[in-house]
Order: C-alpha cells, then structure tokens, then sequence
C-alpha cells in the first residue's frame, strides 16, 4: 500500500428501515481537518484522469455505484515511490479511500450506472488559485495502462 494512504471499511448498522454509516468523525483516526465536503458524479465510460493536490489530502467514499480508484506514488521521498495501487470502492460494501497530499490519482466508474464519489479534502477549493495539477491519461508520469476507458482527462 502507498504510504500514507489507508482503506477503510466503514461498519454499516442494518434494521428493518434500512441502514446508516459513519463516514467520518472528529475523533477518528483518519481525521486530520475538514476543508469542505462535495459529490462528484463519474459517467459509465468516462475516466476522471490524473491529478493531484499538493496542500490537501482527499478522502474518498463512494455513495452509489462502483468506481476503481488508482493512485500513484510520486513523492520523491517515500518509500512507496512509483508504486501504483488500485482500489475498488463500491456504495455496497462502504468504505473510506484516504488519498495523500502529492499522490497523483484517478478514477472510473465500472457498470452501466454512474458512481457517486464524496470527497472530504482537507482544504477548500480555492476557485482563484486551485490546488490540482493534471497530467494526461497516457502520461509517461504514471506507469499504468488498464483504464477501460480512454474518453477523460
């Protein structure tokens, strides 16, 4: 596993009226600092290509549907440098992605229906100077090949 990312399986209280699932509290271990919480919807077919932040951490949980969710290890000085790792996160089974500051990521939708990521980054979108960096889908920055799509960026 990259270091200083972390999966964690989400415990799921179940009744007769259905369901409920702490994503994230103050006092857990995960938590570093809210920053904002958002929705974003990835189409069947469409890949949310390579990015990274390198002042926020993200934390990804996937609400509906089923995403694969690649992260790339660029950080010079990490032990994990240039290792790559996928992680399907599905609304089924819930759990939480936490993504560092500096690790370049990416996701898809797999299935016919879209997939629903919330993200909890640790800083607010700063609209006038944004803290993302992309690179292209085929980029020689990231040694990774397997998306199903190649419709993004």
């Amino acid at each position: 596993m990259i270091e200083g990312a972390i999966l964690k399986k989400l415990i799921v209280h179940k009744d007769e009226r259905g369901q409920l699932f702490e994503i994230m509290r103050s006092d857990d271990e995960l938590f570093e600092k809210f920053g904002q919480c958002y929705i974003t919807v990835c189409s069947p077919g469409w890949v949310k290509g390579w990015h990274f932040h390198r002042l926020q951490t993200d934390f990804f949980c996937v609400l509906r549907g089923k995403s694969k969710i690649v992260l790339c290890d660029k950080r010079k000085k990490s032990k994990t440098y240039n290792q790559v790792d996928e992680y399907i996160l599905t609304a089924d089974e819930p759990s939480v992605l936490r993504i560092p500051k500096g690790v370049i990521h990416g996701f898809e939708t797999f299935g016919d229906e879209p997939s629903w990521i919330m993200n909890m980054p640790t800083k607010l979108y700063n609209r006038k100077k944004p803290d993302e960096f992309r690179l292209p889908l085929t980029s020689d920055e990231v040694p990774y090949e397997p998306w199903k799509s190649r419709k993004g960026w």
